[in-house]
């Protein structure tokens, strides 16, 4: 409601600004016309951080709790690597927007050579993290960003190819 009521409001202020100059309306009016802009695009932030978060986990992937397969071999990686794999990940998925083909390329090294356990003990030192799903962008030390799990995060930075590759590789993830 609080967004459709900002967004009349301003629609109101621009339409009384452009009755009053018809002349160089932007060249006269630019802080008007900065500011709705700004409110705007602040509006929307808000709005979607609040959304995401009152929705919580709507994607199956956000509450999945992946464990430990104990009739596959255990995993092979170190604890200090699965914890700069998890942090490898999140740079490259934590941008604005879907990951360019270089961040891709990341996701694809780290995630390349691990098995189903590896991907868990990557995951869990992966942990919850900071997600705005609307943005991209992570933010580990904003309390308004809901908390996701890597599965998750994967889950809406890769298109359904890679997501699919993925799953054959690591069963039971997406």
């Amino acid at each position: 409601m609080f967004p459709l009521l900002t967004i009349a409001s301003m629609a109101v202020s621009t339409v009384s600004l452009a009755k009053e100059n018809k002349n160089n309306f932007i060249k006269e009016n630019w802080k008007p016309i900065l500011g709705v802009g700004a409110t705007l695009g602040v509006t929307y932030v808000i709005w979607s951080v609040y959304s995401d978060w009152k929705k919580g986990n709507e994607n199956p992937t956000g509450n999945l709790q992946l464990k430990e397969d104990k009739t596959l071999p255990p995993s092979g990686i170190s604890d200090a690597q699965a914890l700069v794999k998890a942090n490898l990940l999140q740079d490259a998925m934590g941008t604005f927007g879907k990951v360019n083909s270089e961040e891709l390329q990341v996701i694809r090294n780290v995630l390349q050579d691990l098995t189903y356990n590896d991907y868990i003990k990557v995951s869990k030192f992966f942990g919850e993290r900071g997600y705005v799903t609307i943005t991209g962008i992570s933010k580990d030390s904003d309390f308004l960003t809901p908390n996701k799990n890597l599965s998750y995060w994967l889950s809406k930075e890769l298109d359904s190819q890679d997501l699919i590759a993925l799953g054959k590789i690591i069963p039971g993830a997406f």
